[in-house]
């Protein structure tokens, strides 16, 4: 009898199994890492709208000017699908007594200079520019899967 020297079948069986164990363990935890850098990249591009809108919510009250507000009326967008779903959730009451809801597109984030702010495809921020909030249509999650909107400043 031949002494056979090698891996088995089974041996080599197992080898691969390990190794594709390791290779999606990987692959899935590097995934998990690009995802909670994208939500803090959502979640900076909503604050730094939140502060363009501050500053323009401060020049309105000053002036009491419309045309200083940037983006189109929630109003007049209501039947846009991505809007329609977006009030559907009923994150805000947009029937709010005195609250200014605008919608702004990637054209509107570049009227305030914000260059860097890329709004993903079919997504929008509807602000307020009463009480200074921006939220995201398309949300962002958190480790646990749950979905936001907006940003909380004690949660930053």
């Amino acid at each position: 009898m031949k002494s056979e020297k090698g891996l088995t079948f089974l041996s080599t069986a197992i080898l691969v199994v390990v190794i594709a164990a390791l290779t999606f363990g990987i692959v899935y935890l590097v995934r998990l890492q690009l995802d909670k850098g994208k939500n803090e990249d959502i979640k900076t591009d909503i604050l730094l709208v939140e502060a363009k809108v501050q500053k323009l919510a401060g020049e309105y009250i000053l002036k009491k000017k419309e045309e200083i507000l940037v983006g189109t009326k929630l109003t007049d967008m209501e039947d846009e699908p991505v809007i329609k779903e977006f009030l559907e959730k009923e994150i805000f009451d947009k029937e709010e007594k005195g609250a200014k809801y605008y919608v702004l597109d990637q054209d509107n984030i570049k009227e305030l200079n914000l260059e860097n702010v890329e709004l993903e495809k079919d997504s929008y921020y509807i602000v307020d520019y009463t009480s200074v909030k921006v939220y995201y249509t398309k949300g962002y999650s958190d480790e646990g899967g749950e979905v936001y909107y907006t940003v909380e400043k004690d949660k930053v």
